[in-house]
């Protein structure tokens, strides 16, 4: 009987040895995001995972850059029964995608429960197409 348990373990292990040793090298498509529009705002980040549930975001005010720089406005809403301290900050990228430089320094806000807060900033040049909000706990 030992040798039949011991003959049958080889048989599957010679099976499997192919399937075992034969890895895709090709990259993966990667995950969809399971949040839609208009939940899933990809120029809005929420650097802090945990805030993620208690923080509300409204569609932004947008003035394009033209003669002035770009100008952004996002109301940022509490959920929660406490109060935040938070900081943000915005991106601006030009129309090649690339990151305008120097980036914005974090403005620190104080968020009380079920507050709304228009986070607002400008372009430095003329050259920003669009934008990207971080928003983290203050540091």
């Amino acid at each position: 009987m030992t040798r039949r348990v011991l003959g049958s373990v080889l048989l599957l292990a010679a099976l499997l040895a192919p399937i075992a040793c034969s890895t895709d090298p090709s990259p993966s498509p990667g995950r969809t995001d399971p949040y839609p529009p208009p939940i899933n705002n990809p120029q809005v980040s929420v650097l802090s995972p945990e805030l993620r549930k208690w923080l509300g975001f409204q569609p932004a005010v947008v003035i394009p850059a033209g003669e002035g720089p770009m100008i952004v406005q996002v109301p940022m809403r509490s959920l929660a029964e406490y109060t935040y301290n938070l900081d943000y900050r915005y991106l601006f990228y030009d129309q090649r995608g690339l990151l305008l430089e120097p980036a914005m320094a974090w403005v620190s806000i104080t968020l009380a429960p079920k507050e709304v807060i228009d986070l607002k900033a400008n372009s430095l040049d003329n050259t920003a197409r669009s934008y990207r909000l971080e928003v983290r706990w203050s540091k």
